[in-house]
């Protein structure tokens, strides 16, 4: 029978360190995680990652590569970003959730999972960032929150592990191609409402979060409300309401 641990995969976005990628794939067989994406390695991929993968030698040998984030994402049903740093800006970019309450997202629904590790200095970009359904943080020491790349991977795919392995059979996910056409008519709607084009963007991905699993928050609810609020003032005069 399929573990819902088969369905998740992990990309590791232009790792700096063979040692890195060694302690990550070690971390995935760790909990049983075994389809890693290497998205352009700034390093080879050679002896030393093989000699700290140490048992989990298989799983690298498998490993496949990308040239970019963007061209993973029409494959995965739910593409989960890692950050350490968070804000609470308005953009929606970096609104996080728990590893914890990632786990139990992904054990409740069905669908292929990425999970994202950025880069060892710089982390993933706010366009990276953009790409994915929703954010993962792990609560740390404000005064020292950044962990290194591989400590932070064994604590997600922990708590991914815990809630997977023995899951019950989870509820689909939605379609990806029916999200992107429904956040397309979103847009849409947000312009022709005289919205700008940053705002309709915005709007977006807040949208984007929401249906990733983010939990919607007050300006959510009012963004939301202005539009279909705008709408409404539209359509009603000429069905005569």
């Amino acid at each position: 029978m399929r573990s819902r641990l088969d369905s998740v995969s992990v990309a590791f976005v232009e790792p700096l360190y063979e040692i890195n990628i060694g302690y990550v794939v070690r971390c995935m067989k760790n909990f049983g995680l075994s389809r890693l994406v290497l998205v352009k390695p700034r390093c080879g991929v050679g002896s030393e990652a093989y000699k700290f993968a140490a048992h989990a030698q298989d799983v690298l040998s498998k490993a496949r590569f990308a040239s970019s984030l963007s061209e993973l994402r029409s494959e995965f049903d739910l593409v989960v970003g890692t950050t350490g740093v968070t804000t609470k800006d308005l953009s929606h970019v970096r609104r996080w959730i728990t590893p914890e309450e990632l786990a139990q997202r992904i054990a409740q629904q069905d669908g292929e999972v990425l999970l994202v590790l950025g880069r060892e200095d710089i982390g993933l970009t706010n366009e990276e960032l953009a790409l994915c359904d929703i954010v993962v943080t792990i609560p740390a020491n404000p005064e020292y929150p950044i962990l290194n790349v591989s400590h932070a991977a064994a604590v997600i795919f922990y708590e991914v592990y815990k809630a997977c392995a023995h899951a019950k059979p989870p509820a689909r996910l939605p379609v990806r191609e029916e999200v992107e056409i429904l956040l397309k008519y979103l847009k849409s709607l947000m312009v022709l409402l005289g919205e700008s084009e940053e705002r309709a963007e915005r709007a977006c991905l807040m949208v984007r979060r929401v249906i990733g699993g983010s939990p919607p928050t007050d300006v959510d609810v009012r963004m939301l409300l202005g539009i279909i609020r705008q709408a409404y003032e539209r359509i009603a005069p000429a069905r005569g309401a």
